[in-house]
C-alpha cells in the first residue's frame, strides 16, 4: 500500500516538534505523545514500528530478534544526499547505517 507523502510529512513535522519539546524539559509540565507497542512474541510489534518510521531498520529472523525495550527518537534531516542512521547514547560519536 502506497501511504500519503503528506501524512508522512505531518508525522515527521510532529515528531521532530515533540523531540524538541522533550529535549528543553517541557515533559515536567505536561505530558507528550508517546507510543507504547506491546504484544506476544511474533506478533508485528518491529512491523509497527517500521511502518510509523516508514523504514525497515530492525533485525529479522527466526525466534527471538528484537526482544529488548527500545526508545526510539526520529529526527528527519531533510538534506536529499543523506543516509539514514542509527545512534545509540552508550556509544557516543558513533553512527549505524
Amino acid at each position: 500500500e502506497k501511504v500519503d507523502s503528506g501524512l508522512f510529512s505531518r508525522l515527521r513535522s510532529m515528531i521532530n516538534l515533540v523531540d524538541k519539546l522533550r529535549d528543553i524539559g517541557v515533559e515536567q509540565y505536561i505530558e507528550l505523545p508517546k507510543i507504547c507497542v506491546l504484544g506476544t512474541q511474533s506478533a508485528g510489534k518491529s512491523s509497527v514500528l517500521e511502518s510509523i518510521v516508514g523504514m525497515d531498520f530492525l533485525p529479522r529472523g527466526e525466534g527471538l530478534c528484537t526482544r529488548r525495550p527500545l526508545e526510539l527518537r526520529l529526527n528527519h534531516i531533510p538534506e536529499s544526499d543523506s543516509k539514514p542512521f542509527g545512534v545509540f547514547e552508550e556509544l557516543p560519536g558513533e553512527k549505524f547505517h
